[in-house]
């Protein structure tokens, strides 16, 4: 079973390290070693994410927790000055400074940092707060001065050696001589570096799909700071209404509803008033949109609506929580990403049509579309929009596919009128 001091000094090589291909190579050095078992754990420990970020999991530790951990175990007051030392470097000097008897050799495995670090993930309810302290103290007196510094990382979430999406990539590549491509299109359809790890060692890296419940990470849209270019060239094309919402992932698999932010978050418990209503929809699905909420038939700024989803129970407002969808990239046992916009949007429609309703008038809708070669009608849209408080267009290439973690090569935000 490899130690955790492994991991902690991989880290360390790694920040001092500049180019991305020799972080990678230090990385798969590390993994080449490993009992399979160990790989997603490693993994995750490596990149400094401990689980899923759809996963309804939370550290729950802040720096003031962390320093008061600190201050217990090493018996030292922590100065005004030094609290601005980042915590990894403070958890290490105050373990290097601890009364010399405790310094031992470490013998923790990577496998019970893991766990411990999830098990103060799954303190919950009156003296948690004590419970995870007590699961701190006890890995920062076994640690030594460098394990201690990246644990600390680990539990805010950043390991801070510059390890990331591409790098990992790029390591699990190395690893299991796999096309570096082929890992980075599993991870957009399945962000957990852990599994994707996991897929490459049993050489089914390819066979990685889209698979509900489970969100992708979405498609980025480029910013056309020209829109009447972007416009003119555009040809036939569809421009879609941006409402000004959160955009977010839906699905629905097996009777059950999960809403996702754009940072793969399940918004689900806080939005079960929408969810209620998309389970009306049949079929299972997956589809893309933006989360609204909508007051007389106007949007509410997104600071009402982040604040909507921290709510915790059902909100007693009147504002009405709506979806507008505008995409879809699964249906029914068919991933939908590789087929083109039109195809999709012709599903998205047909898939909706018992429910959806007029825009801003129901909590399910289709965005409103223009399918068109005419500028003219184009820019008449965006104007429209811009004038009742939206956000603008989404210029969507008729025959693009949507492209889950990359940049779209056809698809581009307009947010802006062109000049005159």
């Amino acid at each position: 079973m490899p130690l955790y001091i492994e991991i902690a000094r991989t880290l360390e090589a790694v920040s001092r390290e500049e180019r991305r291909d020799d972080k990678a190579q230090i990385v798969a050095s590390l993994l080449k070693g490993l009992p399979p078992e160990m790989l997603r754990p490693t993994v995750r420990l490596l990149s400094g994410r401990l689980w899923p970020p759809w996963e309804s999991r939370e550290m729950g530790i802040g720096p003031e927790i962390l320093r008061a951990a600190l201050e217990e175990l090493s018996g030292q007051s922590i100065t005004p000055e030094t609290k601005l030392t980042d915590m990894g470097d403070l958890a290490e000097m105050l373990v290097l400074k601890r009364p010399q008897q405790t310094l031992t050799t470490s013998t923790m495995d990577a496998l019970q940092v893991y766990d411990s670090l999830r098990q103060i993930s799954a303190q919950k309810g009156r003296g948690s707060l004590f419970r995870k302290k007590s699961f701190l103290k006890g890995l920062f007196l076994n640690a030594r001065p460098i394990e201690a510094k990246y644990i600390a990382r680990t539990v805010l979430g950043r390991t801070m050696v510059g390890l990331g999406p591409s790098s990992m990539s790029a390591a699990i590549g190395l690893t299991f001589s796999v096309d570096e491509a082929l890992v980075k299109r599993a991870y957009a359809l399945l962000p957990d570096f852990g599994m994707v790890a996991l897929n490459a060692l049993r050489g089914e890296i390819m066979e990685v799909g889209l698979a509900p419940p489970n969100p992708v990470r979405p498609m980025i849209f480029g910013r056309e700071k020209r829109a009447g270019d972007a416009i003119e060239r555009a040809g036939t094309a569809a421009f879609v209404v941006r409402y000004g919402g959160l955009r977010v992932q839906v699905h629905k698999f097996n009777d059950q509803v999960f809403i996702y932010s754009s940072q793969l978050r399940d918004l689900t418990p806080s939005l079960q008033d929408l969810a209620e209503e998309v389970m009306r929809i049949k079929g299972n699905f997956v589809l893309e949109g933006e989360f609204l909420l909508v007051r007389e038939g106007r949007i509410l700024p997104q600071s009402e609506m982040v604040g909507r989803i921290n709510l915790k129970g059902r909100p007693r407002d009147a504002a009405i929580p709506s979806l507008s969808a505008s995409d879809l990239l699964y249906l029914d046992g068919e991933a939908l990403v590789d087929k083109s916009y039109s195809e999709r949007r012709r599903l998205l429609s047909r898939t909706l049509k018992d429910v959806a309703g007029k825009p801003l008038c129901s909590k399910v809708f289709l965005a409103e579309e223009l399918v068109s070669d005419e500028q003219k009608k184009a820019k008449e849209l965006l104007k429209r929009s811009l004038d009742r408080g939206f956000r603008g267009l989404l210029l969507r290439d008729l025959g693009g596919p949507y492209a889950p973690g990359s940049t779209s090569r056809w698809d581009v935000v307009i947010s802006q009128m062109p000049d005159s």
